[in-house]
């Protein structure tokens, strides 16, 4: 008689409990038709999702669900959960699977069970209330208050905040690169058919960041169509800031360091990198408007389950555009006071954005980022798509 191999499958129902508290706590109404992978535009043809997720989950099979690339290929479109006849809601348990994921490779438990829960906002946010504001007790020129022009760095100069952002950032992207490194690792023993991706991770990569840049995956979603303008808007929006900051850091040091000759801060509404800093919180607010509509309004059910990771990322980073505009705006309308008092808050919320990414939902865009490389290197996709 030929030997035969047996497979034992163990439950934990502690996982199944996880994914259920994380938003998918209607997973156990899948009966398996397999309707959500049909609809789905996006999943492969060979061993498509979110089925086989489904089941894994009714099981709580943690070590085939975390680390496997198909969690993180999907973009929640909510197509698969249009269509399913048992209200079992396929996308929100990919969702919930995600959000678990990120939090088991960032390491650092306390930090992913403090983003879980309103609860533990209020020490996220004393951490830099106290930082930031012991350094401007410490930094800021005496009478700022009274000073004209106004000048944001009067009160918070360039140095210390590099003196509170450098550091923490710092520690914040040696914690995600830690958890990325995790994360591959598990890509290689969890992702169906890819154990070992024959292609080149840069041209891989490449195509990736290109399918990104025009949104091609979210381009295909039907449901939900709507995020492609609005996370469009977002992303680029978020750059543009992120490229406006740096440029006024770099024109602050080649002036501080004597290394040339550049515009000093405040600068002029005409300055180009005025305008680009200016474009970015336009596209941002407005990207991040529709978001919060859509999400909050009469369709919310339709774009999946909201769980306190979506509000907390969703209301940390409207806040913080929203402040940076209201700084600005205050500041050109010559209020010392309610100008000070919002740019405080806004480099608070900066804080709590970038800091706490690993841990936050803000890592998905990294995470993300890596499943799809990985992927692409296998060839993972439906014909035709890109990364």
């Amino acid at each position: 008689m030929a030997d035969t191999q047996t497979l034992t499958i163990q439950p934990d129902p502690a996982f199944v409990k996880s994914i259920m508290e994380n938003g998918g706590e209607t997973l156990k109404k899948c009966f398996q038709c397999g309707n959500c992978s049909v609809v789905c535009n996006i999943s492969p043809d060979v061993s498509p999702f979110p089925r086989k997720e489904m089941v894994w989950a009714q099981w709580g099979l943690s070590d085939r669900l975390l680390g496997n690339a198909d969690v993180w290929i999907c973009h929640g479109c909510a197509d698969c959960t249009t269509h399913c006849p048992r209200g079992a809601r396929p996308g929100d348990v990919m969702a919930a699977l995600r959000n678990i994921s990120f939090r088991r490779f960032a390491g650092f438990d306390f930090m992913g069970d403090l983003l879980a829960k309103p609860s533990g906002l209020f020490l996220l946010l004393l951490v830099p209330i106290v930082w930031i504001g012991g350094m401007i007790a410490v930094a800021s020129k005496e009478g700022f208050m009274s000073m004209k022009p106004i000048v944001f760095s009067n009160m918070m100069p360039v140095p210390a905040i590099d003196a509170v952002f450098l550091p923490a950032v710092g520690l914040a992207v040696v914690s995600a690169l830690l958890g990325l490194s995790r994360f591959w690792r598990q890509l290689k023993e969890n992702s169906p058919g890819l154990a070992t991706p024959p292609g080149s991770i840069i041209s891989a990569a490449l195509a990736v960041i290109k399918g990104i840049a025009i949104h091609e995956k979210m381009g295909k979603c039907v449901t939900n169509s709507y995020r492609f303008s609005s996370h469009l808007m977002t992303m680029y929006g978020f750059f543009a800031l992120m490229a406006t900051t740096g440029l006024v850091a770099l024109m602050y040091w080649i002036n501080k360091l004597q290394l040339g000759s550049v515009a000093a801060t405040p600068l002029a509404l005409s300055h180009p990198v005025k305008i680009l800093g200016n474009i970015g919180a336009l596209l941002a607010v407005s990207g991040v408007t529709m978001i919060v509509a859509r999400r909050y309004g009469q369709d919310g059910d339709k774009t999946g389950s909201l769980v306190y990771y979506d509000s907390h990322f969703i209301f940390i980073l409207y806040g913080t555009i929203l402040t940076g505009i209201g700084a600005e705006t205050l500041r050109l309308l010559g209020l010392a006071a309610p100008a000070f008092g919002i740019y405080y808050v806004h480099l608070v919320l900066v804080f709590t954005l970038l800091v706490y990414a690993p841990f936050s939902k803000f890592s998905h865009l990294m995470y993300r980022f890596v499943a799809m490389t990985y992927a692409r290197m296998g060839k993972r996709e439906r014909p035709g798509g890109a990364g």
